[in-house]
């Protein structure tokens, strides 16, 4: 059995209210019940299991023993995919003959051959059931969790909402978290209940911080259409989006709006490939909408970091000793924690949650087209190569027509130019796996290396009119203005070699093969 299940991590709070909420505009309530769960988890010492990505555990659901392996499946952005097997045993100790499926009993048995292995921890959960359906013949259960994981020394509360499709589509599942949690913020898990009980047996904080997640290379195949091949791309930005998402709500790092930012650019940026194929769908273009607007506020708390780690900290010791940089620092300090605030309030807000959710659907769910009314588009039906050399030609003819006359443009269509090269840039991330890595590493090698010149360029541009922007007029004094102009003439200097470098790399990537024709 394969299970399909998106999982929440939500606050107490809104557990309860979750708890005693009315069935949801669409969706009809066939049942309900409350049960408490004991589950115990098996492994050996060293997690041999969950290295092989098993889970064995054994559950007291109130009347009887039930034993579950779960295998293989990841989470991303909060929906999991893997298989299955439940079945009744007589007590808490695994029963391994009962076991139907004869690969996963050998798979278990060699894991386990000569090991010490038995109980790492358990759950003890609260657990309120509901069984959602609607007019499309959907039926999906919903599980409101609340309790706590432990080992025999250490704790954990759990608070979590697991949605488990049981019949029906994926966009039916969807479309029910979004009616459940309209108005309330949420976060997709990064991890479940035996995620947190390993880690309180290793002795690892039990909440899962969230790490800065960069782009992923994404497997196409031969095989794909353009619109199978757009699905996969939405599923990794919004991959990336979701998991930066958290870490920015969790930690104050400055790559965490970076990549944030990366993630919605490259959203954009795949709307804009494919927007031929959309018929200006009204869909799409207010996803695109959502993703600028949280793209401007990203980039209010990136814009400050930049200038602060790579504008004005490689000058400080070059400072002359009668300035002092600590009143401008201060400045800073002050419009980040603003714009930071700012970001946070647009990443926890329950606004946010149509937008994610919609995403999520368009990704995972096999019926996308015609839930775009995009069924008679042709060009989602063309072989993914041929629409790859043909958005990668556009996008190649659209940097060459900004950069005509390249040693006379002003620093307006300078940065025009550098936004398309970063268009070039992810159309061929998105393509890459389509050709063979000798094919594209010079024109990707100097492709980077014209961004990285173009990328400094534009932060010395920005720097002068980001410190006036953001930083409060009550800190705007002599000292501080004394100092700026300091940093600001010292990078205009570099600055105007690095123009004369931007042009020759320009003219190095011109002549780079163009490996996709």
């Amino acid at each position: 059995m394969h299970e399909i299940e998106l999982k929440l991590s939500v606050d107490e709070a809104t557990l309860e209210q979750l708890t005693i909420a009315k069935p949801r505009k669409g969706f009809a309530v066939s049942g309900q019940s409350v049960t408490r769960l004991r589950s115990v988890y098996y492994d050996t010492p060293d997690h041999i299991l969950r290295k092989a990505c098993i889970s064995l555990r054994t559950r007291h659901n109130g009347t009887n023993w039930l034993q579950t392996i779960k295998q293989g499946g990841s989470m991303q952005s909060g929906l999991s995919r893997r298989v299955e097997l439940e079945l009744p045993i007589d007590g808490i100790e695994p029963d391994f003959n009962a076991i139907s499926d004869n690969e996963i009993k050998n798979k278990l048995l060699s894991l386990l051959e000569g090991k010490e292995w038995g109980i790492l921890f358990e759950t003890a959960i609260t657990r309120t059931l509901t069984y959602y359906t609607d007019k499309t013949g959907a039926k999906i259960e919903v599980a409101l969790d609340s309790g706590i994981a432990r080992t025999t020394s250490k704790e954990h509360p759990i608070h979590e909402v697991e949605l488990e499709l049981m019949e029906g589509s994926v966009e039916s599942l969807y479309k029910l978290a979004g009616a459940l949690m309209k108005d309330r913020p949420i976060l997709f898990s990064n991890t479940n209940k035996a995620g947190i009980g390993y880690r309180l047996a290793i002795g690892e904080p039990p909440e899962l911080l969230s790490e800065v997640r960069n782009s992923n290379y994404i497997k196409l195949k031969p095989d794909d259409s353009a619109g199978s091949a757009f699905r996969k791309i939405l599923s990794e930005c919004l991959n990336q989006i979701v998991s930066n998402r958290s870490c920015v709500l969790q930690q104050d790092i400055s790559e965490g709006p970076h990549q944030l930012r990366v993630g919605l650019r490259r959203l954009r940026s795949a709307f804009n490939i494919y927007k031929s194929a959309f018929l200006d769908n009204s869909t799409i273009s207010e996803l695109d909408t959502s993703a600028k607007k949280l793209t401007i506020t990203a980039g209010n708390q990136r814009d400050i970091d930049v200038l602060t780690e790579d504008i004005i900290t490689p000058v400080i010791p070059l400072l002359p000793d009668r300035h002092s940089v600590e009143p401008l620092f201060e400045a800073i300090r002050l419009a980040h924690a603003e714009a930071r605030t700012e970001l946070q309030q647009k990443l926890s807000a329950p606004e946010l949650n149509g937008f994610l959710l919609q995403l999520g659907e368009l990704a995972h769910s096999p019926d996308w087209k015609e839930n775009l009314v995009l069924s008679g588009s042709r060009k989602l039906d063309l072989p993914v190569q041929t629409f790859a050399r043909n958005a990668l030609s556009r996008r190649w003819k659209a940097c060459e027509k900004r950069a005509e006359n390249l040693q006379d443009l002003t620093i307006e269509q300078r940065h025009d130019l550098r936004k398309t090269l970063k268009k070039m840039r992810y159309t061929v991330e998105f393509f890459r796996s389509l050709y063979a890595p000798e094919e594209l590493r010079i024109f990707l090698k100097r492709l980077k290396r014209l961004q990285n010149t173009f990328g400094y360029l534009n932060d010395v541009a920005m720097a002068n009119r980001l410190v006036a922007m953001k930083l409060p007029q009550s800190l705007q004094n002599n000292e501080v203005s004394t100092v700026i102009g300091f940093v600001a003439g010292w990078h205009q200097a570099r600055a105007d070699t690095a123009w004369l470098e931007a042009q020759e790399r320009w003219n190095a990537a011109a002549e780079a093969p163009k490996f996709w024709l």
